[in-house]
């Protein structure tokens, strides 16, 4: 039997009593943890305003579970399906997933997988203290992590939002998720590294994608709410807010 050494830690949420895992308070998404509060509050409220209840929700680059703990608390959806090849993190959201009672709202299958535009392996580059920055490395051979198109394992599902936070390989992931966008037009949050930044304004093109919100936390990279652009999405009111 694996076991894993760590703290629960709890916080009183908008109304909702939250619990986290923690393993390392030194870490830059498990130091807010460890203060019972959730991270990058201002992409939960941006994704809480676009996100339609009652949806399936796809978390790609789930890491820990801290934007599947938020929208299973607090934006009612239908599901959750999670996506994280990261064999490090996985444990620590699993517990995550358990703690906060929402193992029945969450689809696991396909931990231990990351997406990219074709079939490969990967390795795993942790940095040092930011398990929530984990880069995949394609790698010749049958070694290391694999890597899947999303079409392969998303497209018969039904898709109503999409986060996407791989680390500087979205472009890749959002290759090889052409037919389900084309199929189900989501609401797509995703992050883009500053050097993907042009060829990411020409896939908006070609998608037909609207940018709708923007936000930027680091210098390297940009936060980016896109919608379709034949939908019309109002903000909705009354939505809580992630700040504890």
């Amino acid at each position: 039997m694996t076991t894993i050494d760590g703290t629960v830690y709890s916080g009183i949420i908008a109304g909702k009593k939250v619990r986290f895992f923690v393993t390392n308070k030194s870490d830059l998404i498990q130091s807010h943890h460890a203060r019972g509060r959730f991270y990058e509050i201002e992409d939960l409220a941006i994704i809480a305003q676009f996100f339609p209840r009652g949806g399936v929700f796809v978390d790609i680059g789930t890491n820990v579970g801290n934007h599947t703990i938020y929208v299973c608390n607090y934006l009612e959806p239908a599901q959750v399906i999670v996506i994280k090849p990261n064999p490090v993190a996985i444990p620590i959201l699993k517990i995550n997933m358990t703690l906060n009672g929402l193992l029945p709202l969450v689809d696991l299958s396909y931990l231990g997988v990351g997406l990219s535009d074709a079939p490969a392996r990967a390795m795993a580059m942790v940095p040092f203290n930011n398990l929530g920055g984990t880069a995949m490395r394609v790698i010749e051979g049958s070694e290391g992590l694999p890597l899947v198109r999303g079409d392969d394992v998303l497209m018969q599902r039904r898709v109503d939002f999409i986060k996407l936070d791989v680390e500087g390989m979205e472009m890749r992931a959002l290759a090889g998720l052409a037919g389900t966008i084309a199929k189900w037009r989501p609401p797509i949050f995703v992050e883009v590294e500053n050097g993907n930044t042009d060829v990411f304004q020409r896939w908006l093109e070609a998608f037909r994608y609207v940018t709708v919100r923007t936000y930027r936390r680091y210098p390297s990279n940009e936060n980016y709410m896109i919608v379709p652009a034949e939908a019309s999405v109002a903000d909705p009111a009354g939505v809580p807010s992630a700040k504890s």
